[in-house]
């Protein structure tokens, strides 16, 4: 069975690595595999997230923090050298490489974990914005492939795991909220009842 799943994964791997390529692409995917040049977006979401959800925003901020310094140090420390699978453009013949072959191991895709586990976090204040968010997330798994460091399993393992840490630590933060961040409407709400009590 492993093997079966590792053949398709070879096979997947040389599909999206070796053909569909283009001019174009060639100059996407590696610009897309480069999570710093998002460094001017996320000030932008920072900034809109606080004007937004105010305190709660705060909450939001210091959890989404908390959840990359779980993900990233587990999967490209902890995990990638218990497993120790080693990355195709090291092992397979012919591999488009259109960047460094990364020395640490291949599974998961650090990429992947990090940036879905923000794209889970970043859909909820942002609910409108959770197709771009993840169609990002998407793009960035496909470009580490498509560039030749990393197996198809390696992304979708990386997501996977980068969801499954970010759904408990973003229900945390709600119950964080919950509990000491009052509700917008709470306010309001009070006021009505005092002037209800005045009648």
């Amino acid at each position: 069975m492993i093997s079966l799943l590792n053949s398709w994964d070879i096979t997947l791997f040389r599909l999206i690595n070796g053909q569909g390529h283009s001019y174009f692409l060639d100059w996407f995917m590696p610009f897309m595999t480069d999570l710093k040049n998002f460094r001017y977006v996320l000030p932008v979401l920072v900034v809109w997230v606080l004007l937004r959800e105010k305190k709660a925003g705060i909450v939001f901020l210091v959890f989404i923090g908390l959840t990359l310094a779980i993900t990233d140090p587990f999967s490209s420390r902890l995990l990638k050298d218990w497993l120790g699978r080693i990355r195709p453009c090291h092992v397979l013949e012919e591999v488009r490489l259109l960047t460094d072959c990364n020395t640490s191991y291949s599974f998961p895709s650090s990429h992947a974990v990090n940036i879905f586990a923000a794209a889970f976090f970043l859909s909820q204040p942002l609910k409108k914005l959770s197709p771009l968010f993840f169609g990002i997330a998407g793009i960035v798994g496909y470009s580490r492939i498509y560039i030749g460091i990393h197996y198809p399993l390696d992304v979708i393992g990386g997501a996977t795991i980068g969801l499954l840490i970010a759904w408990p630590m973003r229900w945390l933060k709600d119950q964080v909220v919950a509990r000491w961040i009052q509700p917008p409407g709470w306010k309001i709400a009070k006021k009505g009842r005092n002037f209800i009590g005045r009648r």
